[in-house]
């Protein structure tokens, strides 16, 4: 409910700024302001009755309102700085023209020109980053691990982050993300929590596990939890993904792959008495001669498993702050936001994530999917 709350505030806040400029934009208007009145008022409703009776109403319906509420929360965000930048400039040509040389009309088409550029623009960069989400890119490491795994020599695993299935995130992506999955011939498919976004309800409601199920490779399908996993109903969504997805849930546990290298998944932080990384590979024994894969799906205390000697480690989370400009803010929060990086003998990955929470655009960043050549030597 947090969340939801939240969300709504910043949603509250843009949309009452934006209608009292609008408001005061269209003074002596009445037309036009009848027609603004009624574009808030009806996205205002369709989002709120989405929001608050997202358990009651069809699902085609709360994917709607969640779309275009989402969107229209981004549409503002940009669309008000630049307001803003609007109104300096104007205010910086008025006071540099002669008081007797002030065309107020004149002013007034200026500015309902400026306006209508900064709407088209904004239009523009949420196509492009509709287009970018829209279109994940595959991206290629190739790592080499100074450890024997058996009769395996090499390994073609493909990592995905932060799927978010859920209202935004329905069946048709559903599909289409396991569909790309499937064409790189993965040996192994790793996932970094986050899978479900919020509750499991539209999860059921669209049988999603017709499509997860679909995910198949020789060495398995793991994953660990993320933080969505523990909102809402954790024990039952971590129950479906193992049980009935077919995604073998790995929680401070590893599991010995072909007697060649482990496995490691780690609980989120926002798991109850989560255990430390040395207190996992103590009790579940781990051979540390052999190669250790540990997924942990936020990106941070990266000495961890460092220190432990992990020879893969591997996050989502971050999304890289998924729109311009938080991914500058995740780039100074994270050692890593995304990308590869060997920090000692660990090779390091962190994934910007296939889906995303909230609107569907990705603007400065990129869904991926991650293939790893793995060569063991």
């Amino acid at each position: 409910m947090k969340v939801f709350i939240n969300v709504f505030i910043i949603y509250l806040t843009l949309n009452i700024y934006a209608f009292w400029r609008g408001w005061k934009t269209l003074a002596n208007r009445g037309k036009w302001r009848i027609l603004f009145v009624a574009v808030f008022g009806v996205e205002f409703i369709l989002y709120v009755a989405g929001l608050i009776f997202r358990n009651q109403l069809p699902y085609t319906f709360v994917h709607f309102t969640r779309t275009m509420g989402a969107t229209w929360i981004l549409f503002l965000f940009y669309t008000i700085p630049f307001v803003w930048i609007s109104d300096l400039i104007f205010y910086i040509r008025k006071k540099k023209i002669p008081s007797d040389r002030y065309q107020p009309e004149k002013e007034k088409k200026y500015k309902a020109r400026f306006f209508i550029f900064i709407l088209l623009l904004v239009s523009a960069i949420l196509g492009w980053g509709n287009y970018n989400f829209n279109h994940p890119v595959v991206e290629e490491v190739n790592i080499a691990v100074n450890k024997k795994a058996g009769n395996i020599d090499s390994l073609r695993i493909v990592m995905v982050g932060d799927v978010h299935l859920g209202y935004l995130i329905d069946k048709k992506y559903a599909k289409k993300y396991v569909d790309l999955i499937m064409a790189q011939q993965p040996d192994l498919i790793l996932f970094v929590g986050d899978i479900i976004d919020a509750g499991i309800n539209p999860v059921l409601q669209q049988h999603m596990e017709e499509e997860l199920r679909q995910l198949h490779a020789p060495l398995g399908v793991h994953s660990c939890t993320g933080n969505h996993e523990y909102r809402y109903e954790a024990e039952e969504k971590i129950a479906w993904l193992n049980n009935v997805a077919g995604i073998a849930m790995l929680r401070d546990s590893a599991v010995l792959i072909d007697s060649a290298f482990y496995i490691v998944g780690r609980e989120d932080y926002k798991a109850p008495q989560r255990k430390p990384l040395e207190q996992i590979l103590r009790e579940q024994r781990v051979n540390t001669a052999l190669p250790i894969i540990v997924l942990k799906h936020n990106p941070i205390d990266l000495n961890e498993e460092v220190c432990a000697g992990v020879d893969i480690a591997l996050y989502g989370h971050t999304h890289r702050g998924q729109s311009f400009p938080a991914n500058l803010i995740t780039d100074l929060i994270f050692e890593v936001s995304h990308g590869y990086k060997k920090k000692g003998d660990t090779h390091i990955f962190v994934t910007s994530g296939l889906g995303l929470a909230g609107s569907q655009h990705r603007i400065g960043t990129q869904s991926e999917i991650v293939v790893l050549n793995v060569k063991f030597e």
